[in-house]
């Protein structure tokens, strides 16, 4: 048993359910080789409350997302990340295929592995653009010599006008 598999026979309805810490830390991504967030310090939570034959599952995450480059001048950021979720666990003698509310196990298994959940948590609660906050005065803290470079090499080239549009422009709607 890994550290993100929980049990499902010890979750009871006349127990008020179960709650499960789990500490995220950089090794927890080596299992996900595609993903570009490497290095965190974040805490997971799950509640799980049966209800009926299902199993309501509550994931929440809050940390840190480290050693990420900023998208304007690419120095090293870390960003702040939280996160909630919840899903519903149903047990099936079918195949059937998860959703993102419910997610589906058979009635042999008597245990689910949370990590691949969790992953999805964090990558879908990072930000998806990655840049230094503004100061207090709203201006950007991103390295200065860095953002003088981007402008000394980007020229902004004006774009050549296209006759028909500059024809479409030309007419007055009533």
């Amino acid at each position: 048993m890994n550290d993100f598999t929980v049990k499902l026979g010890s979750i009871t309805s006349d127990t008020g359910g179960k709650s499960f810490s789990f500490e995220i830390k950089d090794a927890f991504f080596e299992a996900f080789a595609f993903s570009d967030i490497k290095h965190v310090d974040i805490s997971a939570r799950a509640k799980l409350d049966k209800d009926g034959e299902n199993i309501k599952l509550n994931l929440m995450i809050k940390g840190q997302i480290n050693q990420l480059a900023c998208d304007i001048c690419t120095d090293e950021l870390s960003v702040e990340i939280s996160g909630e979720t919840n899903i519903i666990i149903k047990t099936t003698n079918e195949e059937l295929i998860s959703t993102d509310e419910i997610f589906y196990i058979k009635r042999s298994e008597n245990q689910i592995d949370l990590k691949h959940l969790i992953f999805e948590l964090i990558v879908l609660n990072a930000p998806k653009k990655q840049q230094h906050a503004l100061d207090r005065q709203g201006n950007s803290t991103c390295n200065k010599e860095m953002i003088d470079l981007v402008n000394k090499y980007t020229q902004i080239q004006e774009k050549a006008s296209d006759d028909r549009w500059d024809a479409l422009k030309k007419i007055e709607l009533k």
